[in-house]
């Protein structure tokens, strides 16, 4: 939508518009784009045109105004009829005029006169009506409604003809660029071009989309990617007729075309002419709303899986992925369930891999509330040399982000020097793997301030082991608890659902923090909100979007406490 000039929004007759459109609606009405509104699929048999256009009115603006009214419905469906002609066929004069009357209040918004001709009986013109539409249109201060049937073909060409005769060009308007620079949609003009979008394609690399706003190009030109600041050479220009590449000899302003092979440009920069820099604002993407943890099924496709998911980040800038060391999984996010599967589905097709997904694993922590002292002893004899590392320690809580310290207070060589950092490296190993629940160790101090040594059968690997050993020990007796990572999550919906969504934030341990007319701030268990991109398409009919950002940890409830330590020992077992 940020390339193009205008809309054709299509409507089901039987089913009424999604909540897809809402969204929708509100970005075009963002970028200013003029839409007309087609309602397909009138030969079905519970088709309903009327009802059709008094929904859209209702929901999006008195501006929706039909232009056709369709001549029968359903199986009935013949064609339409052009609702700026004057000659009216005696069957349709009723529903003509009624409409008529929608679409004249509709033009009226750019001029009055035609109201008040209509009124007063005064022929208008279809010329007329026609110039103060497309003036309307071009405003947006009217959107036009057709009606259609496409497997049936009828009224597919009444749109194409709207589409070229009342639409805007592609090289009228004038494009803001950074710096309060207007670029003016003009062949003869400095070129310049904004990426919107990247395609990997095996065996060809990658199809680099633009959109040309200024000037002229040719293949082989230099130009400089502006947004990166270096330069950047366009080889072959092509344009895609299904998967069919077809070679352009030039590109000028309003085209959009394909680069393939571009060395170091990606989705969102600016290329243009390296005497005239300017820069288009990129375009601003929704947080991701929903995690996968992945692994392909065989290990040997672990780097097949790596490089088809990476590849992908470049195509589409809402897709991310990252490791997570902590958990040790692989997690995509996105915006939500279909668009993961997707890409899945497409990297099973481009790659030939399978991909197992699930839940990503929370990141809890394991910490202590209270002290303990205790010994770590490994001994191990056998028939050769043997083993012996002694340690005495002692384990208190630090506060929250601390992390760890480590201090030695052996006194008198219980424990020769050179052992010390074996045994530090001991609790940090237990530390890494976790106690009660697996989970990492954090925020305390462990302090050694005892122990004995053998002469011969003593070694680092004896203390490092004797130091695991005491550490985990100890740590049982030191009232060890979980901590869960609390997210700060912003929810904007519309008015009517605030108090649903505040209802449903408290349900999942959420602390509202700030309510306001189209959105709610809220801290919230990161284990709550896992299936939170479904939920609130669910009760907000997808209307709603949310982001979240990390905020701090917090003592887990003893009952989340309890089930996760089970499942840890039930791993174990």
């Amino acid at each position: 939508m940020r390339v193009v000039d205008c809309l054709i929004i299509v409507i089901d007759a039987v089913t009424g518009h999604g909540a897809a459109l809402e969204n929708l609606w509100k970005i075009a009405d963002k970028l200013d784009l003029p839409r007309i509104i087609v309602i397909n699929k009138m030969d079905k048999s519970q088709a309903d045109f009327d009802g059709t256009m008094e929904k859209l009115r209702a929901k999006f603006s008195k501006e929706v105004v039909p232009v056709e009214v369709p001549i029968g419905q359903g199986d009935d469906f013949k064609g339409d009829f052009s609702l700026l002609k004057h000659e009216v066929p005696e069957e349709l004069k009723e529903t003509v005029a009624i409409h008529k009357e929608m679409l004249i209040e509709g033009v009226a918004e750019i001029d009055e006169t035609i109201l008040t001709e209509y009124l007063e009986n005064k022929e208008i013109t279809e010329e007329e009506l026609k110039e103060h539409l497309i003036t309307a249109l071009d405003h947006d201060k009217i959107f036009p409604v057709f009606c259609a049937s496409a497997t049936k073909n009828i009224g597919t060409e009444d749109i194409l003809d709207a589409l070229v005769s009342w639409m805007p060009p592609a090289n009228e308007k004038e494009i803001p660029a950074k710096d309060n620079i207007k670029v003016k949609p003009d062949a003869k003009e400095p070129f310049s071009a904004y990426v919107f979008k990247t395609v990997s394609e095996a065996h060809i690399g990658n199809l680099t989309y633009i959109r040309v706003y200024s000037g002229t190009i040719m293949p082989s030109s230099p130009v400089l990617n502006a947004t990166k600041g270096k330069d950047e050479r366009i080889g072959q220009i092509i344009t895609m007729r299904g998967k069919t590449k077809v070679d352009l000899p030039q590109l000028t302003a309003g085209d959009i075309a394909v680069l393939p092979k571009l060395k170091i440009t990606g989705t969102g920069d600016t290329l243009c002419d390296k005497n005239k820099a300017i820069i288009f604002e990129p375009t601003t993407y929704p947080e991701p709303a929903m995690s996968f943890a992945v692994r392909p099924k065989s290990k040997a496709d672990q780097e097949k899986m790596a490089l088809g998911l990476s590849n992908f980040t470049h195509e589409d800038p809402t897709f991310k992925m990252s490791y997570n060391a902590e958990t040790k999984e692989t997690v995509i996010s996105g915006m939500g369930d279909v668009h993961l599967e997707v890409i899945l589905k497409k990297i099973k097709e481009r790659y030939n891999i399978d991909i197992e997904i699930g839940e990503p694993r929370i990141p809890y922590k394991e910490t202590i509330l209270g002290k303990a002292k205790g010994q770590g002893k490994y001994k191990k004899q056998t028939g050769g040399r043997g083993q012996y590392g002694d340690t005495w320690l002692e384990i208190e809580p630090l506060p929250r982000g601390k992390a760890f310290e480590f201090v030695n207070k052996v006194v008198g060589g219980a424990i020769p020097r050179n052992y010390i950092p074996a045994v530090e490296k001991g609790v940090r190993e237990a530390m890494g793997s976790g106690v009660i629940a697996g989970y990492p160790v954090v925020d305390l101090k462990i302090t050694l301030f005892d122990g004995s040594y053998h002469e011969v059968d003593s070694s680092d690997m004896a203390f490092k082991i004797a130091a695991s050993m005491g550490f985990k020990k100890i740590f049982q007796e030191a009232k060890p608890i979980l901590l869960e990572p609390i997210v700060e999550i912003t929810v904007s919906v519309p008015p009517e659902f605030v108090g649903e969504v505040t209802g449903d934030l408290n349900k999942r341990r959420g602390r509202i923090a700030n309510i306001e007319a189209d959105k709610v701030i809220a801290a919230v268990p990161q284990g709550e909100i896992s299936k939170y991109a479904t939920d609130l398409r669910s009760f907000t009919h997808g209307q709603g979007t949310f982001s979240t950002k990390f905020s701090h940890y917090e003592q887990v409830p003893p009952q989340t406490q309890q089930k996760l330590v089970e499942t840890y020992k039930k791993l174990k077992e």
